[in-house]
């Protein structure tokens, strides 16, 4: 076995590892990894993301950058051309996170999440409830 193969074989089991307490992995995980995988195993940067990518579709990990990648896109669809997320869309967009994430973020987090994707797009909520108010939304912490 070459020595490349040995250091793929052993980030690989790292990565493992890293997998085993949750299989949600957060952006700063990834990033941990990836440094782990260049500077401790001498791994090129596409090695150790391609390691990182076959061990995680193997182990059914999942990636906090992939699930928020997909949720962008079904709030934009959401959205539409007037750029308005309804109370109930928003509910479903963090219920949805949620199971992308395998339950391994909170309810209460996956809504600051939807939230704080909805600001940096600049969608705004859509007023609900007997009044029309958007108190639903403001009552989500950022």
């Amino acid at each position: 076995m070459s020595v490349n193969e040995d250091a793929r074989k052993r980030f690989a089991d790292l990565v493992r590892l890293n997998g085993l307490t949750c299989t949600f992995i957060s952006r700063e995980t990834e990033r941990r990894i990836l440094e782990e995988g260049v500077t401790r195993f001498e791994l090129s940067l596409d090695d150790a993301r391609g390691v990182l990518r076959t061990v995680a579709a193997d182990e059914e990990f999942v990636f906090e950058s992939e699930a928020c990648h997909r949720i962008n896109q079904i709030l934009e669809r959401y959205a539409g051309k007037k750029g308005k997320i309804s109370k109930e869309q928003f509910l479903q967009s963090a219920a949805i996170l949620r199971d992308f994430s395998n339950d391994a973020i909170s309810e209460k987090e996956a809504k600051r999440q939807i939230k704080a994707m909805m600001i940096d797009e600049g969608w705004e909520p859509r007023r609900a409830g007997l009044l029309r108010s958007k108190r639903w939304y403001n009552r989500v912490e950022v």
